[in-house]
This record gives C-alpha cells, structure tokens and sequence, in this order.
C-alpha cells in the first residue's frame, strides 16, 4: 500500500501524540499540489483509499531545488523499483527541541514494507512525545 495511505490508517495516533506531519517532495509545487491533492495512484484500483480524493495525510512541501533534502542528507539519486528518483525517501522524527531522533531508510524490498515502518515511526514518536 502507497506509504501516505498507510500513514494515514495511523492518523488518529499521530495526532494523539500531538505530532505534525510533512513529506517533503523534490517536485515544483504543481506536482507537489497534484501528489496531495489527487489520488491517482489508488484511485484505479478496488479497495479502501479507492474513492478518496487524496491519500496524503501530510502536509506537502514543495522543494525542488532539493534544499531541504540536502540539508537531511537525502539528496541524491537512487534506483526504486526499477527507475531513477531524485531523493532517497526517508521517515525522521524531529522532536520539539528541533533535535532528529529518528531516522529510517525505506527498502521498498516488498510492497507492503511501508506497514513496518509506519508502527517503527510510530513507536519513535511515543518516544519523543516522552523527552
């Protein structure tokens, strides 16, 4: 399941938790618009984000100068599924000091990997709820 559909099953977690949550897409901000605001990914498909308008739970940042994605070290090429993208995802936990307490790398190595990493993200936000 697409990574912001599976966030957005935890929605209520999350804002349980008090936490705020970004993607930061290395796309203009008409992509970066169409990404949030457009289901075009699972809208083809039967099941229960088919109907939705929008998958994205996260509040959508635009960077296409890839700025932020330099500054979290993320910003380079990588192969995913077959086909170059600009930027390796990643999940960072910031907490409310501004310090990162967590950072995990996706592997995309089976398309229901996001599961693990959303409750791993989960668990890391529980945590920095705590400090």
């Amino acid at each position: 399941m697409h990574q912001q559909a599976q966030l957005r099953l935890k929605k209520d977690e999350v804002e349980k938790l008090g936490a705020d949550v970004y993607v930061v897409l290395a796309m203009d901000l008409h992509r970066t618009r169409v990404f949030k605001e457009e289901n075009r990914l699972l809208s083809t498909f039967k099941g229960p984000f088919s109907r939705e308008k929008s998958l994205v739970y996260a509040t959508a940042l635009s960077d296409p100068a890839g700025y932020a994605s330099a500054l979290y070290g993320v910003a380079r090429k990588c192969l995913r599924w077959g086909a170059w993208v600009e930027n390796q995802p990643h999940w960072i936990v910031i907490d409310r000091k501004g310090t990162i307490t967590f950072m995990l790398e996706p592997r995309f190595d089976t398309p229901t990997a996001y599961e693990k990493d959303v409750d791993q993200v989960l668990e890391a936000l529980k945590k920095a709820a705590l400090r």
